[in-house]
């Protein structure tokens, strides 16, 4: 069966994710800063009773289920939101899903003829939307019809790793090259890709690192997680309409070996980071940091039964939701909330074969929220789902 990793389309080794270093000098502010909450109270507010943070009431149902992952989410309006995954068993050089929110519920619809492989949704209106398969190839759907819009100038043999739609004709592209021999694979990481109404432009980040996520709050405030080749160094960069720059990891990380795995940016003063961290002498646990336009927050009271975050969606009240695996995160417990003061975790949809949250989103203008996942501990059992909180 045909599958491709989600954030880096890297084979063999490359691919396995490693728990990552962080260099921590140069961060804004003092070390005590990072004791506060995201909401900039003291630590400590929603420290978990024994058992966990207590259950929401809210309720999610499975309303997708097919093919073998549901990759990726995105909604842009109340009543438009888009899906996508791939295919159980392809059939030929062509495969993978589509679905589509009317506001009501998904339906399967067909992707574009000459897809392959879809891997990122990403869009910023109902008239705005596009899909990037695996070879960096992408689409624009305008309200009406799926248009071909090309690929950056990388070599056919690129991988995608990921995309984001910052505006009308504003996209950022990240990818990499496999290089070397198939016993010995190597991956080279290319420069950032940039498509606006002047055409592609190739915009490398500062370091030498491979862009594995982006997120957008506008066309000048984009963030970056790049990881180095080796799978060693986790990084953190931003882009202010110039240029991308380093942003520093805060100073409570130092000595600790951090993997920074998604990003949320909400606007100028509130993004978001998750991931994983291990500090010497202690074990792997979930990591949650939020920029406040100066500076990271570790919020406190952290789930200690969470030891990694894999997806971070803004709740449009200074909060986010939060996705892990059931391997990160026991008896399947693997949907958070944290409103900026406390935590609660979620209630998952029954779920066979170890289900592992990729992305999530939020309805704009409500509190309807999507997550997206699979199974990707079991190969060829795995199957894609859309999970949605009314």
């Amino acid at each position: 069966m045909a599958r491709f990793p989600r954030d880096s389309l890297v084979i063999g080794s490359l691919a396995v994710l490693a728990v990552l270093g962080v260099a921590a000098a140069g961060c804004s502010g003092d070390g005590a800063a990072d004791s506060r909450g995201a909401s900039g109270r003291a630590s400590g507010h929603g420290t978990p009773a024994e058992g966990g943070p207590p259950l929401s009431a809210g309720v999610w149902a499975e309303t997708v289920h097919g093919g073998s992952e549901v990759t990726r989410v995105v909604a842009v309006a109340p009543g438009e939101a888009w899906a996508v995954g791939t295919d159980g068993e392809p059939v030929g050089p062509y495969g993978g899903s589509l679905w589509r929110w009317d506001g009501h519920e998904w339906r399967s619809t067909r992707p574009p003829r000459t897809l392959r492989y879809p891997t990122v949704v990403s869009g910023t209106a109902a008239t705005n939307v596009w899909i990037f398969d695996q070879d960096a190839d992408m689409w624009r759907w305008d309200g009406r019809r799926w248009t071909s819009r090309g690929r950056p100038p990388w070599p056919r043999s690129a991988r995608l790793n990921d995309a984001v739609v910052a505006g009308p004709e504003d996209v950022w592209i990240a990818g990499g090259q496999i290089t070397g021999t198939r016993q010995n694979p190597r991956w080279r990481p290319l420069p950032l890709a940039h498509w606006s109404p002047s055409g592609w432009a190739e915009v490398p980040v500062s370091s030498a690192s491979s862009v594995k996520r982006l997120s957008a709050a506008a066309p000048d405030d984009l963030w970056a997680l790049t990881r180095d080749d080796l799978g060693e160094v986790s990084a953190i960069e931003h882009w202010d309409g110039r240029r991308w720059r380093a942003v520093p990891a805060p100073p409570s990380l130092s000595g600790a070996k951090a993997s920074f795995r998604d990003v949320a940016a909400v606007s100028a003063r509130e993004v978001w980071v998750a991931g994983t961290i291990m500090r010497p002498g202690r074990r792997q646990a979930a990591l949650l940091m939020r920029w406040d336009g100066s500076r990271w927050d570790l919020p406190g009271g952290v789930p200690e039964e969470a030891i990694s975050f894999g997806s971070v969606a803004p709740d449009g009240h200074g909060g986010v939701w939060l996705g892990a695996s059931n391997y990160a995160y026991d008896e399947h417990r693997i949907l958070l909330h944290f409103d900026g003061r406390s935590w609660t975790r979620e209630k998952a949809p029954k779920a066979n074969n170890a289900p592992e949250v990729f992305d999530m989103a939020k309805v704009p203008g409500g509190d309807q929220v999507f997550a997206v996942g699979g199974s990707p501990s079991h190969d060829e059992d795995s199957r894609g789902w859309v999970w949605t909180r009314s």
